[in-house]
């Protein structure tokens, strides 16, 4: 036996939804990783696309699964769990082009720490107009070296054992937004070990406003579900769950802004005052999706325990 059969087998697993252009980005990278690749297979599972995204996933030495029962990232991620044959599932984005060195930094990071779960680096990329939305995502959005601090981490970049699944459970499928957050949470509360690898990086494109928007709403709309779930339905949890989270942003917009210290992103955060204003613009508008997307996921939550 050489020593590349004794490297664990990993299953890469990509949930997307009419995303041609970024699946092939992302492909094309993962296809030319470092590791070798008899000891990785690449699940992609499409969501029930309606456009070209079958047809370029079917350009790649890849599986190409398909769960159209249920519209969600999360039932997605599910049915190549299902199917992946890996030791380590290694879960990224459908708009996320991982370095070269990706699977080989994740794999090395859980042997060396003896981890159940490692968070990888996530780095932005910005347009050449660096908008202030572009900003405000890439401060606010996808850290997980932030988030391994609390015990949670992100799909975009996320190693795990499979037998962890065996032992939590898989994704809360019926969540629009929050169901990594959710499920790491419970594995670590179980005593499962999260760790960083800043080292392990995958790039995302900061989001411009009409796309942070859209985030926004369906992070507030699965944030209602998500309470739910953890039986932190209080009237005062919600209420003070969307009186806080506003003040938080600011705040941390603020320290954001002053802080000289390396950020996510490939290139200096910008120090002029007015672009910092053009942030908190961007900061009210996102805010403000949010609370519409709270008070809509409040809304059905209560309508379906009261049609119950």
């Amino acid at each position: 036996m050489n020593k590349e059969d004794q490297l664990p087998f990993v299953s890469v697993i990509i949930p997307v939804y009419n995303e041609p252009d970024n699946i092939r980005s992302s492909l094309s990278s993962i296809v030319d990783q470092t590791y070798p690749e008899t000891r990785y297979e690449v699940l992609v599972v499409d969501n029930g696309s309606t456009d070209e995204t079958r047809t370029v996933v079917r350009e790649f030495p890849v599986q190409l699964l398909v769960e159209d029962e249920v519209q969600g990232s999360y039932a997605a991620r599910n049915r190549g769990i299902e199917r992946a044959t890996g030791e380590i599932l290694a879960f990224t984005d459908a708009d996320c082009v991982p370095e070269q060195e990706w699977l080989w930094s994740g794999v090395s990071k859980m042997h060396q720490a003896d981890a159940e779960l490692v968070a990888g680096r996530i780095r932005f990329n910005f347009s050449s107009e660096k908008t202030a939305a572009e900003r405000f995502d890439a401060m606010a959005h996808l850290r997980n070296d932030k988030k391994v601090q609390r015990g949670v981490a992100m799909t975009a970049n996320l190693f795990v054992w499979k037998k962890a699944f065996e032992e939590i459970g898989k994704f809360p499928q019926n969540l629009t937004s929050g169901g990594d957050v959710y499920w790491t949470r419970s594995a670590t509360n179980s005593g499962m070990e999260l760790v960083y690898s800043p080292e392990a990086i995958v790039n995302h494109p900061s989001r411009q406003l009409r796309p942070l928007l859209k985030k926004m709403y369906r992070v507030g709309n699965g944030s209602i579900e998500m309470w739910y779930l953890d039986d932190q339905t209080t009237a005062w949890r919600i209420v003070s769950g969307l009186i806080q989270f506003p003040l938080k942003v600011f705040q941390f917009v603020k320290s954001e802004s002053s802080n000289k210290t390396e950020r996510n992103t490939q290139t200096p955060s910008d120090r002029d005052p007015e672009q910092t204003i053009d942030v908190y613009l961007a900061a009210v508008l996102a805010v403000i999706a949010l609370l519409i997307g709270r008070v809509v996921g409040l809304v059905k939550l209560l309508s379906r325990l009261l049609h119950r």
